[in-house]
């Protein structure tokens, strides 16, 4: 992942957190939702000790008293030169919103996850395959001994093989739902992709060459 300066007017540097910023701690955060970061009484004190600075607002998800890429800085208000926070909010047009930020539920598992930073572009997509193959999954199955898997038609009519990272989220109409490790069903997939978790909030579409390709990477 390579972070990234916000452009437009505002602070000069912002990969550098001032110390209001960094001793507001959970106060200098955002939430990721709509609407203007709140300027809080210890945001102002924290302010006053640092005046002609900027005061950073942080994704929750990241310790601002630790190493912080500048995609994970909401934005920055202005601090005068007596220490006073200027109501004047600059965004950071580059911000990524953390899957914390935006809501998303607590993952049950590492797939769940990374589909989650994959999501909000945290992480690359390209990421999905290896941990795919280590996961354990939910397919759709006739009988409690069937040993194939089933491929359905998508609406523009491709044949996915539909997978879910748990079996609350199994559809309740499917007959049966088997668990299988990921990497057991590549070569059963006869070139067909694999659709993650199809009917939920967070999806993904893992090509079959790609958890191939993965497998072959291991071997190297």
């Amino acid at each position: 992942m390579v972070s990234q300066q916000p452009t437009g007017s505002g602070p000069e540097h912002p990969g550098r957190h001032s110390r209001a910023a960094r001793r507001g701690g959970q106060q200098a955060r955002r939430s990721g939702k709509q609407g203007t970061p709140e300027i809080t009484a210890e945001m102002r004190a924290n302010a006053r000790a640092n005046p002609n600075s900027w005061l950073y607002v942080i994704d929750e998800a990241f310790d601002p008293n630790g190493p912080v890429p500048s995609w994970a800085v909401v934005g920055a208000y202005p601090v005068n030169g007596v220490g006073d926070v200027v109501a004047d909010f600059h965004p950071n047009d580059r911000y990524r919103p953390s899957p914390k930020a935006l809501g998303f539920p607590e993952p049950t598992n590492d797939l769940e996850h990374l589909l989650q930073l994959v999501r909000t572009e945290h992480r690359p997509a390209s990421d999905l395959p290896k941990v795919v193959l280590d996961s354990t999954l939910f397919v759709y199955a006739m009988s409690p001994v069937q040993r194939t898997v089933i491929g359905f038609h998508n609406t523009d009519g491709r044949v996915m093989v539909p997978a879910y990272t748990r079996k609350a989220l199994v559809p309740s109409e499917w007959p049966h739902a088997r668990a299988v490790l990921g990497r057991d069903i590549v070569g059963l997939l006869g070139g067909h992709p694999v659709a993650i978790n199809p009917h939920d909030l967070i999806t993904a579409v893992v090509p079959a060459e790609h958890l191939v390709k993965a497998i072959a990477d291991e071997q190297r």
